[in-house]
């Protein structure tokens, strides 16, 4: 079953600012997590149904799944990305 993914607003501007190779590595994994979202290495949010991350490098990226649905809520850096989750 192929995920059909989703950005929120502050997704997409944070990718917008990332140079280009960041960029397209993060975009490369994004595309791996809409064929499964689980065959990544991540892990579960504490304390959120159905929320999960996983690492690119110092990069993290929260994501929600819902039925065929992955809703990015959120990509940063590792020290900012828990902060108003």
């Amino acid at each position: 079953m192929r995920y059909e993914i989703f950005l929120s607003r502050q997704a997409r501007k944070f990718l917008d600012r990332l140079d280009v190779t960041t960029r397209s590595r993060i975009a490369e994994k994004l595309k791996l997590l809409s064929d499964n979202p689980f065959a990544l290495p991540y892990k579960k949010i504490k304390d959120r149904e159905n929320t999960y991350r996983i690492r690119i490098g110092d990069f993290r990226v929260i994501y929600v799944v819902r039925g065929n649905e992955i809703r990015v809520l959120k990509i940063d850096k590792r020290e900012r990305v828990y902060d108003r989750l």
